[in-house]
Order: structure tokens, then C-alpha cells, then sequence
């Protein structure tokens, strides 16, 4: 399954399987995922204009746009603030629609049951088909013949990506779509409440739970990708449990560092602290009542910007310090990847990561060099959740190669009833998109 190169600088290569895909997992599943991932960085993109540009109430009703049905609202009146709220919220709605695209189709064989569709295909299986030679083998007899060629031929395969190593039952794929549902739903409503109940704390809130989505939607679409059924079990070499480890930590060090962004950006501090490296001349900012109002002295007649609190000022200097255990973190975890573990799937993260860090690092000096421009606060918000992403998608594929799945569960999985209905219904007869 897997050929080690000679060479320890060369990565670990492995072969595409021919094995179809994983119970309850499809190509179709895998595109609308891979869609509502991608269509979610632009909404966050999008949620970071509102904030830049202050428009977060430019339209103060919701689900309605003033009066209007949001569909129908008039596009001359898309102007200023209002702009940039609804377009978010029409971002949004697409995400929405995608994330239920992707449940039907995830639970698609259960919908058509329920309606008496999935027997009629099951019954038109059953007739001899034209060229097979008129066989009259019973399909559950096909289904067991099937199943135990399968088995005999990963029989001491301990990298078989069929149902053997895969990570996820038919059932948990279908209800992680739904989680994504679910959280898309959840993260509208806050929107709307942030609206209705002029909340800036729900406004924190909603972005923080954006990048937890953006997660969330990633992760289904690397577990219904290719690479994730194909993917070996190398479980037994231990080391490779730290790598999963150190990209855990890295997450949620970029997490908080992304929660802690989010909240100094709707208290407005992202400017407490104008100079850097340093914070007004010094290594840390002021701790006294004193020393804030020599620093309010300096912004007021030195720098034309509006007065600050100690709150705004450690709320900054504690998004830099998250910026530099972030940097620590990404540095350990792709070093160590590139060193370690030339692994497909890993590699192309692992490059990435520090390229995105770089550019994530440059668009905060800037934000702060010219005073926050909206063009480039916005831009810093939406790499901040790709460095985010990309952290967790190596994360989800090391945790792939390296932790030992649940095979027993995932072998009853593929000869549950409900799985051989699967293949002989929808499979044989809707539409077979493996």
C-alpha cells in the first residue's frame, strides 16, 4: 500500500486505491463540502468589512432588511454601510443553502426510503441485467460475495483504506453534516440577535464562532476527500503521535489568538497602541491611572487619536503576545513536519503555514503602521483564518495517519443492513457518483 523511498529526505509515498469509497462517503458529498468550506472564507471575509467599517447596524432589523424580504430588498439601496451588512448576510444564505445541499445528499438514501423510493430501486436491481448471462445469484448472496472478496483481500493488509481503516461509520458522516447545519444555523441566529439585541458582545461571539465553522466545514471536507479513505495507518510508529499533539496545541493557540484579535477589534483597540515594537517607548504599556494619562497626553497632542483605556491598551498588547507564541508554535510544528514526516498531505500544510504566518504578520505591522485602512484590517482577519484552517486540516490528516481508527466499528458499519440497503438502493440505482 505504502512504498518507503530509500532516501530519508524524500517523502513517504503511497498508492492510489482502487477500493471504492468509504461507507457513506461519495464524490458528490466531497464537493459540497470542499463548496462549503470554500464559501465560507469569503463570508468571513465579508464579516470582516462589517466590523472595519463599523457597519455591523447599517441595517438594524432582522431577518428582514428595513421592512423588505432580504431576497427582495432593493439593490439601489445598497449603499455605505448598508452594502457591506447585507451583502454578509446574503454570503451567508449561500453558505446555508450548502450546508442543506449537503445533509439531503449525506442522508439522501434515508429520505428516499421514507418514501418508498429506495425499494423500487432495491426491486430493479434484483432483475437479471442484459450481458450478465441471466444470473439468478440473490442480491444479498452478490452483497456477501462482495463483501467477503473485500475482506479476503485486505486479510494482513494493515494499510487497507477501505471500510478496515476508516475513521468515520456511514452514520457519523451523515450526522457531521448535520453538525455543519446545525452550526450554520446556530451562527445565524447570533448574527441576527447581535442586530435585534444591539449585543457587542454577541458580535464577539459570532465572529469567534466564523472561524470555529470554518473549521467545522473543513473537517468534513477532508474526511470525505480521497486522500482521507486512501490515507495508510502508520498508528504503529509512535513518534507520530507528538505531531499530533503539537498541531492540537498550535490550533488552539491560533484559536485564541484569533479570539483575542475579535475582541480587540470590537472594543476598538486595535490602535491602543500605535509604535512598534515597543509600546509607546517601553516594553510593556502603562499599569497606572498615571501612566494612562501620559499616554492619552501623547495620543491626544502627538499622535490626533482619541483616548484610550487600560482595558483597550492590555487588550492589544495581548494580541501581540498571542502573535509570538502563534509564530513559536507554527515554526516547532512545520519544522517538524519537514524534518519528520514527508508525508502526502502533510507536506503541502506544513509549507504553507509559515508563507500564511509571514503574510499574517505583515498585514498586522500595517493595520497599525497606517492606522487601520479597512482594506487591510479586513484582509488580516481573513488570513488570520487560514493560517487557523491550514493549522487544523494538518492536525485532522496527522491524527488520519498516525491514531488508530476504531476498526471493529467501522467493519460492522460496512456489513450493517443499512449499508448493503446503501449500496443496492442509491448506489445501484439513483445515482453512483463513486
Amino acid at each position: 500500500m505504502f512504498i518507503r523511498s530509500n532516501t530519508l529526505a524524500a517523502p513517504l509515498e503511497y498508492a492510489r486505491s482502487a477500493a471504492p469509497r468509504a461507507p457513506g462517503t461519495s464524490r458528490t458529498l466531497h464537493v459540497l463540502a470542499l463548496l462549503t468550506a470554500i464559501a465560507t472564507f469569503p463570508l468571513i471575509c465579508m464579516g470582516g468589512l462589517v466590523t472595519s467599517h463599523h457597519a455591523g447596524m447599517s441595517v438594524p432589523d432582522w431577518p428582514n432588511s428595513y421592512g423588505y424580504n432580504m431576497f427582495l430588498f432593493p439593490p439601489s439601496h445598497w449603499v455605505g454601510g448598508i452594502l457591506y451588512e447585507h451583502t454578509h448576510r446574503l454570503m451567508a444564505t449561500v453558505v446555508g443553502m450548502l450546508s442543506i445541499a449537503m445533509v439531503v445528499w449525506a442522508w439522501r438514501a434515508q429520505i428516499l426510503g421514507l418514501v418508498g423510493v429506495g425499494n423500487v430501486f432495491r426491486e430493479a436491481d434484483s432483475e437479471p441485467k442484459a450481458g450478465t448471462g441471466g444470473s439468478t445469484t440473490p442480491p444479498a448472496e452478490h452483497e456477501q460475495n462482495g463483501q467477503d472478496a473485500r475482506h479476503a483481500t485486505h486479510a494482513g493488509d494493515s494499510t487497507a483504506p477501505a471500510e478496515l481503516s476508516n475513521w468515520l461509520t456511514p452514520e457519523r458522516y451523515r450526522w457531521l453534516a448535520v453538525a455543519v447545519l446545525g452550526a450554520v444555523i446556530f451562527q445565524g441566529v447570533l448574527g441576527g440577535l447581535r442586530v435585534v439585541l444591539v449585543q457587542l458582545d454577541l458580535a464577539i461571539v459570532h465572529a469567534c464562532v466564523a472561524q470555529a465553522f470554518f473549521c467545522l466545514a473543513a473537517c468534513m471536507a477532508v474526511v470525505t476527500s480521497r486522500w482521507w479513505q486512501d490515507a495508510p495507518d502508520l498508528s504503529a510508529d509512535t513518534r507520530g503521535r507528538s505531531l499530533f499533539w503539537l498541531g492540537s496545541a498550535t490550533v488552539a493557540i491560533i484559536f485564541l489568538q484569533l479570539v483575542a484579535g475579535a475582541t480587540m477589534r470590537h472594543f476598538d483597540a486595535g490602535l491602543a497602541i500605535p509604535d512598534l515594537p515597543l509600546a509607546y517607548g517601553k516594553l510593556l504599556p502603562p499599569t497606572t491611572a498615571q501612566g494612562l494619562a501620559a499616554v492619552n497626553h501623547v495620543r491626544a497632542f502627538d499622535l490626533n487619536l482619541d483616548p484610550v483605556t487600560l482595558t483597550q491598551l492590555w487588550l492589544h498588547f495581548a494580541h501581540r503576545i498571542g502573535a509570538v507564541l502563534v509564530t513559536v508554535f507554527v515554526v516547532l510544528l512545520s519544522a517538524k513536519v519537514l524534518r519528520k514526516h514527508l508525508l502526502p498531505g502533510l507536506v503541502v500544510p506544513a509549507a504553507l503555514l509559515p508563507v500564511l504566518l509571514l503574510a499574517q504578520i505583515t498585514l498586522g505591522v500595517l493595520t497599525v503602521l497606517l492606522r487601520k485602512p479597512a482594506d487591510v484590517a479586513s484582509t488580516h482577519v481573513a488570513v488570520g483564518a487560514l493560517v487557523l484552517v491550514t493549522g487544523f486540516v494538518l492536525t485532522m490528516r496527522a491524527a488520519r495517519l498516525y491514531l488508530r481508527a476504531d476498526r471493529q466499528s467501522c467493519q460492522n458499519a460496512s456489513s450493517s443492513p443499512s449499508y448493503a440497503g446503501e449500496r443496492s438502493g442509491v448506489r445501484g440505482g439513483i445515482a453512483s457518483d463513486e
